[in-house]
C-alpha cells in the first residue's frame, strides 16, 4: 500500500535556508550559497487502517533542485522496524495481531538540515486490523490437557463440594451464498454438588444464586446435539481436581463442559458487589456473591474465509442478598467483559439493559429498561476475572427514576 498524501489537496511549498558548510563558514559551491531553496511536500494522512501482514509505504513526495539532500526523522510506534530514515519515505511490514491495534508514525525535519523554515511536522494514526480466516476457529485447535478415561471415578465427586464449571457451545451455518456464520457461547458458573448416584451416572447439581438443583446425566450430555451427517460421540476426561465431558462430531467438538473443584466444601462466594441507591438503602460491599458471566461472539466469514463481520454480547448475573432477601443484578451487554465499556440507556441501545430481581425492591424489580448510564470494565479484565464500575438509572412503577451505582467483581478461577 502507498500513501502519497492522499488526502491532500495540493502540494505545499516551504522555503529552506540550509546552513550546512556556509553556515560553518566553508566552502560551497555556487549552487550552494543562491539563499533559499524551495520544496513541495505532501502532507501524511491524518490516519489510515491496514491490515496485519500488510507492506505499507508512506512518502513526503519531496521534490525541488537539491531534495535529496534534505533529511527527515521518522518514528512508528509499537517499536516496527522500518526501511528510509533519513529519507522522505519509509517503508515497514505491519505486525500480526490479535485485535485492532494502533499506533502513531511521525515526521520531522532532522536536526542536520540547520534552519528550515515552512515545512509542518506530520504524523498519521494508523489502525491494524486483525485479518482473521475460518480456519483460526477450528475447534481442532482447543487443548484438552486432562486425561482421557473410559468413564468418570465417581468416588472423586464428592457430594457437597463446589465446582467452577466452564461450557463452550460452537456452531456452524453454511449459508445459500457460500458465506459461513460461526457462533462461540461460552459460559462460567458456581457449581455445588448435591448428591451422587454412581449406578445412573447421575449428579444432582446447583448453580450457585438459583433456588432449583438439577439433575445432571453425565452419560446423556449432550445426546441430542445435531451432528447433521457426523458421528455423535462423547469424550470422558478426567484427574483428580477436574473432569471434562467433550461432545463430539466427527473429529469436531461441539460442546464441551469442564468441571474444577474449588473447594471439597460449600462455597456460596465468587465476587463481591456493593450497590448504592439514591433512595433505598445501599448494599455495602459484600463478599457474599456469587454469579455467571456468558459470553457470544458470532462471526460472519466470505466465500474466501476471511472474516467480513464479528458481533459480540454478554450476560452478567450476580446474586446476593439484601435486606434478608434474595437479589439479582443483572446486565445484558453488546459487548463483553474484556472490553472497555458499554452505555446502559436501553431506549437508545435495546442491546444494552441493567436490572435488579428483588421482592423487597417491588417498584424497581425487573423493570424492562435502564437508563442514563454504563458499565465500565477494568483494563486488566480476562474472560476468567471481571471487574467492572456501573451507574444507571430505572423508572419505578411509580414513575419515580431511581438511580443505581457500585461496583462489581467476579472470579471463575
Amino acid at each position: 500500500m502507498n500513501f502519497k498524501g492522499a488526502n491532500a489537496r495540493h502540494s505545499i511549498v516551504f522555503s529552506a535556508l540550509l546552513f550546512l558548510l556556509t553556515a560553518c563558514g566553508g566552502g560551497s559551491s555556487d549552487e550552494d550559497s543562491t539563499g533559499p531553496k524551495e520544496f513541495t511536500y505532501q502532507p501524511l494522512t491524518t490516519s489510515m487502517k491496514i491490515d496485519e501482514g500488510e507492506t505499507v509505504t508512506l512518502t513526503l513526495n519531496l521534490t525541488g533542485k537539491g531534495a535529496d539532500k534534505v533529511k527527515f526523522d521518522w518514528s512508528v510506534g509499537r517499536n516496527i522496524k522500518f526501511s528510509g530514515q533519513g529519507t522522505d519515505t519509509i517503508t515497514f511490514v505491519a505486525p500480526e495481531v490479535e485485535h485492532s491495534t494502533s499506533f502513531n508514525v511521525q515526521v520531522e525535519l532532522d536536526r542536520s538540515n540547520g534552519n528550515v523554515f515552512g515545512f509542518i511536522a506530520q504524523s498519521t494514526f494508523v489502525t491494524i486490523k486483525n485479518v482473521e480466516k475460518l480456519t483460526d476457529n477450528s475447534s481442532s485447535d482447543l487443548n484438552f490437557t486432562l486425561p482421557v478415561v473410559t468413564t468418570l471415578d465417581y468416588d472423586l465427586l464428592t457430594a457437597g463440594s463446589t465446582w467452577l464449571q466452564h461450557t463452550g457451545l460452537e456452531t456452524y451455518v453454511e449459508r445459500a451464498d457460500g458465506s459461513t456464520l460461526i457462533a462461540n457461547i461460552n459460559k462460567d458458573n458456581l457449581l455445588h454438588i448435591n448428591s451422587v448416584n454412581v449406578s445412573s451416572q447421575t449428579l444432582s447439581v446447583a448453580e450457585c444464586g438459583l433456588p432449583q438443583a438439577v439433575d445432571f446425566m453425565v452419560a446423556e450430555f449432550e445426546q441430542d446435539f445435531d451432528c447433521e451427517n457426523e458421528q455423535s460421540s462423547l469424550v470422558f476426561r478426567q484427574s483428580d481436581d477436574a473432569f471434562q465431558l467433550v461432545r463430539m462430531c466427527g473429529n469436531n467438538v461441539a460442546v464441551n463442559t469442564t468441571f474444577t473443584k474449588l473447594s471439597d466444601e460449600r462455597v456460596e462466594s465468587n465476587g463481591e458487589l456493593n450497590i448504592d441507591f439514591s433512595t433505598y438503602a445501599n448494599l455495602e460491599q459484600t463478599t457474599d456473591v456469587c454469579g455467571s458471566s456468558t459470553t457470544t461472539s458470532v462471526r460472519l466469514y466470505d466465500t474466501n474465509d476471511s472474516l467480513l463481520e464479528i458481533a459480540h454480547a454478554s450476560v452478567i448475573r450476580l446474586f446476593t442478598q439484601y435486606e434478608g432477601s434474595p437479589l439479582e443484578l443483572y446486565f445484558q451487554l453488546d459487548t463483553q467483559p474484556t472490553g472497555s465499556f458499554a452505555f446502559l440507556d436501553s431506549k437508545f441501545s435495546a442491546d444494552n439493559v441493567a436490572k435488579v430481581f428483588s421482592d423487597v425492591l417491588p417498584e424497581i424489580s425487573n423493570r424492562s429498561q435502564s437508563h442514563s448510564g454504563k458499565i465500565q470494565f477494568d483494563f486488566n479484565n480476562d474472560f476468567k476475572n471481571i471487574d467492572a464500575d456501573f451507574d444507571f438509572s430505572i423508572y419505578s412503577t411509580t414513575n419515580h427514576e431511581e438511580f443505581l451505582e457500585g461496583k462489581f467483581k467476579l472470579s471463575f478461577e
